[in-house]
């Protein structure tokens, strides 16, 4: 037989209004009744029925976490931070992965509002298609918070990309380097791209739109893509010396092609990534990235969202930034003396 609100009001002795009171932190209660009450509870092994509770409070305790993949290491690392830093604070996290397909998209804001969420925590970079759901959400009164700075009415975490691209493509100037590859993807941010080509026209480098590489087609695994493009490349005698990639995966599908093709790293060709998953520093040679402060966004995020539910009403969206780091491993050749006439290697 299940045990209800009125068992537990019986068995502390008090009214079934202060029971619940107590398990929704509402208002403030005696010390020795809340113990009391809370004995009762787990005497009894009662279990709040979340439907009731929903009616009650108006809200469900639950999160929508969109990303664009669950097998990059990188969301998968975001997502157990938010996921984790939620549960601390008594919320359960509804997750979905996307692809980057609109119709996905869309399935998961349905799904989101059919749940009737808290509030929603978007890492995927939107379609013309689905971007109006995030419109129709705030207008309903939906909390948002966005991890790409795309939406400049929305609340935003995200890290600096364009300067963690610049720092890694500066590196790799200072490093005698004038031909530098760069491959990147939809979902890997244009400000990795942007950040790419600011460090170069800094530096007064002439920009060679035909070692720059980039798709939209997200089907893939990223590591096959930088091993397909590095062939590409190749077979298409482009002339480079590094190569800057928009994730780790895809640098470490770029290094495979390289040494297929007889091609040393980084005695032949530099190569940086972007992210540090845990791979970066194991791989052979190790992979100098960029890296972005996992832990702290994620938690940040969360602070945002439930800031944002408690008062719903802010009128100005945030942003918060945090920097980038660049960890510098063997992949670029940091340690390995450059000529100072900066001779171009013709692959």
């Amino acid at each position: 037989m299940k045990v209800t609100i009125k068992d537990v009001a019986r068995e502390a002795n008090v009214s079934i209004a202060t029971v619940s009171r107590v398990i929704n932190g509402k208002d403030r209660v005696k010390k020795e009744t809340r113990l009391k009450i809370e004995k009762a509870i787990k005497k009894l092994n009662f279990r709040p029925d979340q439907a009731a509770r929903t009616m009650i409070m108006k809200e469900t305790k639950t999160i929508g976490l969109m990303i664009p993949v669950l097998t990059n290491e990188y969301w998968a690392g975001l997502s157990e931070v938010i996921q984790d830093t939620l549960g601390e604070k008594g919320y359960t996290l509804i997750i979905g992965s996307d692809n980057m397909n609109p119709d996905k998209q869309e399935a998961l804001f349905n799904v989101f509002q059919e749940r009737k969420v808290d509030g929603i925590i978007v890492g995927s970079v939107l379609s013309d298609k689905t971007v109006k759901h995030v419109d129709d959400l705030k207008q309903e009164g939906t909390p948002i918070v966005s991890l790409y700075p795309f939406y400049s009415n929305v609340n935003c975490v995200t890290g600096d990309h364009v300067q963690g691209a610049m720092d890694a493509v500066q590196h790799l100037l200072q490093l005698g380097h004038r031909k530098i590859a760069y491959i990147g993807a939809a979902s890997t941010s244009d400000y990795r791209e942007m950040g790419y080509r600011n460090a170069l026209m800094m530096s007064s480098i002439k920009m060679d739109e035909s070692i720059i590489i980039k798709t939209n087609d997200m089907v893939r695994k990223f590591s096959h893509y930088g091993y397909e493009s590095i062939n590409k490349l190749i077979e298409s005698k482009g002339e480079f010396t590094a190569v800057f990639c928009a994730n780790d995966l895809m640098a470490i599908g770029a290094i495979k092609a390289l040494k297929e093709a007889g091609i040393k790293v980084p005695e032949d060709v530099a190569v940086v990534g972007f992210d540090d998953i845990s791979m970066a520093g194991l791989y052979q040679p190790s992979l100098t990235t960029v890296q972005q402060p996992i832990k702290e966004m994620g938690k940040a995020t969360v602070d945002m969202l439930l800031e944002l539910i408690l008062h719903k009403d802010e009128p100005i969206a945030k942003k918060v930034t945090f920097p980038m780091k660049l960890i510098v491993r063997e992949s670029c050749g940091a340690k390995k003396f450059m000529p100072s006439d900066n001779k171009q290697l013709s692959l």
